[in-house]
């Protein structure tokens, strides 16, 4: 099994930090947004886009295949009550 450790703390009213091993990341936890951050959607979607290029990492030397690059373009759309994602949308390239 493996496991896996973050912690997050409040720095003041406009953002976050998140924490991991020797990596952080700051939040966009402002009510009024910030541009030089991840917001909880964003940070999710990012969460999905590195998954899906980890397995592509996975996978790729056991088919024998180099690649070039690999992109990920996700989109999703958020309802505001309740608040939730309805919908995510990729595009692999």
């Amino acid at each position: 099994m493996l496991e896996y450790k973050v912690r997050a703390a409040r720095i003041d009213a406009h953002g976050s930090l998140a924490r991991t091993k020797e990596a952080e990341i700051t939040l966009d936890t402002d009510v009024g947004g910030r541009a030089d951050a991840f917001n909880p959607a964003e940070l999710f979607l990012a969460a999905i886009a590195a998954c899906m290029i980890k397995g592509i990492e996975r996978v790729t030397p056991m088919l024998n295949f180099e690649l070039r690059g690999v992109e990920v373009a996700l989109h999703a759309v958020r309802q505001d009550a309740p608040p939730k994602i309805i919908s995510v949308d990729y595009e692999l390239i």
